[in-house]
């Protein structure tokens, strides 16, 4: 029978190994829970382990700052492996461990392991083969009568072998006898502006390894097409993703829906071509050092903080870093209490800025919770301005705002494809 595990270390640097000892486990600030973490950043009761069977289901309780299973967010019921890992909204990592019991026939010295009968497991292991059959010659012949039998069964074992190898060679040589490995399906993580991956885009790689060079493609050819011939909605969802990395912690798969990207893009279009933004991205680019140890003094990522002093000028010439400086405070404690971890969290930030500015820091924060009571979706769906604005818990300017970061941030990426003639800003 599988028994489960969960080792972490405590918030005394204590390594823990815990049994998973009831049908229903909860793990969480609570004191009503079966394994108490007193870390805020952990709900009331913030993870659920239920067993069925030898099957173990997690799941999220609608927690604040969402679960991670195996980095990717949790937001259903999901059955858990040997091995796998959760973060617990920043506050707890744990890894599962499965173990199982031992059979009794499967101990060391039972002579009855393989479940036959004793006497014909003991009969089994001393049995030989009797010299009456044991293959013998035919006196009359002299030739040995064991070989007519082996013999056509050699010649079979060739002609397989044989075939095999052909097969073999004729499935990894190319027209030119060059040994080629076997196409497969990967996706591409460039973090370079202009290349970061969507979720539904992939490319094939053929490596050859006589030559080393290796060619990508997403339809199975032999190259790539060069980025200018891609769709204005590839380059924007491209850029995007990239910039939704930049602005968070820990976010490795952020992306845009197609109804989100389509909201960008209509931003971006008003943006496209305006002097004044190729000129406060240079000028945020000149102080690329300046913002980056601002940014890190409080704690954000510095692309966050230099694009939302670019959104706040919008198409007015001004000095990025003293703006950055002017907003730096306030997004550091909207930060403690909304967070920065993903990117939906950094779209929060920028949409309370004014919030924030008027010196209320827990509003956005307690709105989150209350929604969290009401709505059956998971605590990571209502952790987004695209949520609240839906709901009508952001107002137009929080909202706009927070856009205009988004579509700046994205220009930002790699200027050139959306009509400004500048370099790119990836702090």
């Amino acid at each position: 029978m599988a028994q489960l595990w969960i080792k972490f270390t405590d918030q005394e640097g204590e390594f823990r190994r815990v049994a998973i000892d009831k049908d229903v486990f909860t793990i969480g600030r609570g004191s009503s829970c079966d394994l108490v973490v007193q870390n805020t950043k952990l709900s009331r009761e913030h993870l659920k382990i239920e067993r069925h069977g030898d099957r173990f289901i997690v799941s999220d309780n609608r927690s604040s700052n969402g679960t991670d299973l195996n980095y990717g967010p949790l937001f259903e019921p999901t059955e858990i492996m040997n091995g796998d890992r959760a973060d617990l909204g920043g506050g707890l990592d744990i890894v599962f461990e499965f173990t199982w019991d031992e059979p009794a026939s499967a101990k060391s010295g039972d002579a009855n392991a393989s479940g036959l009968d004793p006497q014909v497991a003991q009969s089994s292991l001393t049995t030989v083969v009797p010299p009456a059959q044991l293959p013998v010659k035919d006196e009359g012949s002299g030739f040995p009568i064991g070989l007519l039998i082996l013999g056509p069964l050699a010649v079979i074992l060739l002609l397989v072998f044989g075939v095999v190898l052909v097969l073999l060679f004729s499935s990894g040589t190319t027209t030119n006898g060059e040994i080629t490995s076997r196409s497969r399906t990967v996706r591409q993580t460039d973090d370079e502006p202009g290349s970061s991956p969507t979720p539904s885009e992939r490319t094939t790689t053929s490596t050859s390894s006589s030559s080393g060079e290796t060619n990508i493609s997403g339809n199975g050819n032999t190259s790539q097409p060069p980025p200018a011939n891609l769709s204005e909605n590839a380059k924007l969802e491209k850029n995007a993703a990239a910039f939704l990395r930049r602005i968070a912690q820990n976010d490795a798969t952020a992306f845009l829906t197609s109804e989100q990207a389509q909201k960008v893009s209509s931003r971006i279009k008003q943006l496209s071509g305006s002097s004044a933004v190729s000129a406060n991205i240079d000028s945020a680019r000149k102080s690329s050092s300046q913002l980056k140890s601002l940014a890190q003094s409080k704690n954000l990522p510095p692309q966050l903080l230099a694009t939302a002093a670019l959104a706040k000028l919008g198409s007015t010439r001004g000095d990025v870093l003293q703006t950055a400086q002017s907003m730096s405070e306030v997004f550091e404690k909207l930060n403690t209490q909304i967070g920065s971890e993903r990117s939906d969290d950094s779209l929060m930030m920028v949409a309370a800025f004014d919030q924030g500015q008027r010196g209320d820091f827990m509003g956005l924060r307690n709105t989150l919770q209350d929604l969290s009571t009401k709505f059956p979706e998971s605590s990571r769906s209502i952790r987004s301005i695209w949520f609240l604005q839906k709901q009508g818990k952001i107002s137009g300017p929080e909202f706009d705002f927070a856009l205009q970061f988004l579509a700046i941030g994205t220009i930002c990426q790699n200027p050139k494809d959306f009509g400004l003639n500048t370099e790119p800003l990836t702090l």
